[in-house]
């Protein structure tokens, strides 16, 4: 049996919530063009345009589609280290939030306790007192001077206590006051750090939206590559891929910037947690 420390399981579930937000909230990830399969197939057909051109032509056609090949490999490593970056990032997201919320919980619950116990503990004597009090202006009413008087005497010798309990009380709860407006602007210091997060989101938005474009005319260009294949006509072959080479570098340059901006958004966690760990 695998035994796991406690910090060990919340991680875990942490990095399960987070799966499950990438899955069914997060906005989908920049996949690659997924119509460019570079099967055993479209290598044959590729061959046999080839050798049927010759020469030079040949050579270039056979290399442009190995550049292109290998640019689609490119291309589905640079997801697949987005997407763990995203992850991690998203784990590492509710994780902080969750130490946000707790910020100063166990001072305030502390100052919270302190300041209950000081009003149960010396409300019967506020009370006493002001039973009294109520007594003795009930008395006078009734023109009973001498119970009114000694009514009056011992409130009035109760006033010092009186005075010292409510200044105790006031104390524990300007405390507790005090305290909960402290977090307040921890909190609010903190969340400001990680609302950087959405102009960063925003960018990556737009670099996602220019990699769909370009996916499609990917997906019509490789299209064009098989029809050309299927003619055997090396030219517009070589044409082709010329242009699926232009287009999955600068689909590859988005996602490169893509994992920038994840990484802008891990550097401003980092950057949340650790002005709460110094709090």
């Amino acid at each position: 049996m695998v035994i796991r420390s406690a910090g060990t399981r919340r991680w875990l579930a942490l990095l399960f919530t987070a799966t499950l937000i990438q899955v069914f909230i997060a906005p989908a990830p920049s996949a690659k063009a997924a119509s460019m399969e570079f099967t055993d197939s479209v290598r044959t057909s590729l061959n046999k345009t080839a050798e049927a051109a010759g020469g030079s032509t040949e050579t270039r056609l056979k290399k442009l589609y190995n550049d292109l090949a290998a640019l689609d490999k490119q291309l589905t490593a640079q997801d697949t280290k987005t997407n763990s970056l995203r992850l991690s990032n998203e784990a590492r997201l509710i994780q902080t939030r969750k130490q946000i919320a707790n910020i100063d919980a166990d001072k305030i619950l502390k100052l919270d306790n302190q300041a209950k116990s000081a009003r149960s503990k010396l409300q019967p004597l506020l009370d006493l007192h002001s039973s009294l009090n109520k007594q003795a202006a009930a008395v006078k009413s009734l023109k009973d001077k001498s119970l009114h008087k000694s009514l009056k005497q011992k409130a009035d010798a109760m006033k010092p206590a009186i005075d010292l309990a409510r200044l105790h009380i006031r104390n524990r709860e300007a405390e507790l006051k005090a305290a909960k407006s402290e977090k307040t602007r921890k909190t609010k210091e903190i969340r400001s750090v990680l609302s950087q997060i959405d102009t960063v989101k925003i960018k990556i938005k737009a670099e996602r939206s220019s990699v769909s474009s370009k996916n499609k005319s990917i997906a019509a260009e490789w299209k064009n590559f098989k029809t050309a294949l299927k003619n055997k006509d090396a030219g517009r072959a070589s044409d082709t891929l010329n242009r699926l080479i232009n287009l999955s570098n600068q689909v590859l340059a988005h996602k490169q910037s893509i994992h920038k901006l994840e990484t802008q958004i891990s550097d401003i966690i980092a950057k949340a947690a650790a002005k709460i760990n110094s709090k």
